[in-house]
């Protein structure tokens, strides 16, 4: 596995609506394989190596969660909103970088100290809205003197580590893993296959970006390389979360109770024999809660078959994620192979 450019997705920022530094890493590398590649007027970053009637999509969203700038107090803190689903528990804080109009600013997310709570306050959650964030400005004067203003966003800063042999962390692995993968498969990109990393997933019912690009481009089918969540840590009990890291990629049936994409019968039996087929190991998957990029797609114009390939991850929708190389090859092989076949 490429570590250093793995590294350079997962580090770089791309809050929602503010993707451009990891778009253009992945206009770099697409052009760097030698294929016609261009950013939409809403942020996707598509390639292909030849266009035709009815291309096969494979997408991965290139936005992650994160926090935009709601108000500056007299006092210079930040008052802001969140950016995707993220768990309010844990902001507490955290070091953030505010990304300004004078360049990055490092802040920290602050709130009441525990010392002075009073007894049924540290009981409850604190809530996002009771947080703000510190970045050492005296007043709101210096505040926008530094470069911030309202509506600027605002990541998490922390690096990109290996753990162990084949395991790794780092922020945004939701859905950097995914970009990772569409890198991969543009070497030696078949006709009339698109590769699409796409924008704003995270802050819409389903994913945005992927809608716009699959009506414009009408696929005779849609593959999303995501990820989900990896239950197989003590908070979680297999049946609430019953994917597991090192077992191979989940194949999504069902997003948000149906909600979201249900994948039509014929492209998962297809899926589970391409899979078979290349002795592939995978999960299959019933999403309760969430959805990817194919919820947006499977209903465009006429209906498209589309299916979630997705790659299992530790604390997704939190500051870091953790995932594992075997995960990441086997969903590279069994996508690739889908490539071949649909």
């Amino acid at each position: 596995m490429d570590y250093e450019l793995m590294r350079r997705l997962s580090e770089a920022d791309g809050i929602s609506s503010q993707e451009s530094e990891i778009a253009l890493i992945m206009e770099t590398e697409f052009k760097r394989q030698g294929l016609k590649t261009e950013i939409d007027g809403f942020g996707n970053v598509i390639a292909y190596k030849s266009l035709g009637k009815n291309p096969l999509i494979v997408a991965a969203h290139t936005d992650e969660i994160g926090l935009m700038v709601k108000f500056i107090d007299q006092k210079g803190f930040l008052r802001f909103i969140k950016m995707g689903g993220i768990d309010d528990r844990t902001l507490l804080n955290q070091q953030v970088t505010v990304i300004g109009s004078k360049g990055p600013l490092p802040g920290v997310i602050g709130s009441k100290p525990p010392h002075i709570m009073k007894e049924e306050e540290r009981k409850t959650t604190i809530e996002h809205q009771s947080m703000f964030i510190d970045i050492g400005a005296s007043d709101a004067e210096e505040a926008k003197k530094m470069g911030v203003e309202i509506g600027d966003v605002v990541g998490f800063p922390a690096r990109f580590r290996r753990m162990g042999k084949k395991m790794m962390c780092g922020k945004a692995m939701d859905n950097r893993l995914g970009c990772y993968v569409l890198l991969q498969l543009a070497k030696g990109l078949k006709d009339n296959i698109v590769l699409i990393g796409t924008s704003q997933e995270e802050v819409s019912t389903f994913g945005k970006g992927a809608m716009t690009a699959s009506y414009r481009m009408e696929p005779r089918a849609f593959i999303a390389v995501d990820t989900t969540v990896a239950g197989d840590h003590p908070e979680l009990k297999p049946e609430d979360a019953p994917i597991f890291i090192g077992k191979g990629p989940a194949i999504a049936l069902i997003e948000a109770s149906g909600r979201g994409n249900v994948a039509e019968k014929h492209i998962v039996e297809k899926t589970l024999e391409i899979a078979r087929k290349a002795k592939v190991e995978y999960q299959l998957e019933v999403v309760d809660g969430g959805a990817t990029d194919a919820a947006s797609v499977h209903n465009v114009r006429g209906g498209i078959p589309s299916i979630a390939i997705c790659i299992p991850t530790r604390y997704i929708h939190s500051t870091v994620g953790v995932a594992s190389e075997d995960d990441v090859e086997s969903e590279l092989k069994l996508v690739s192979k889908m490539m071949e076949e649909l």
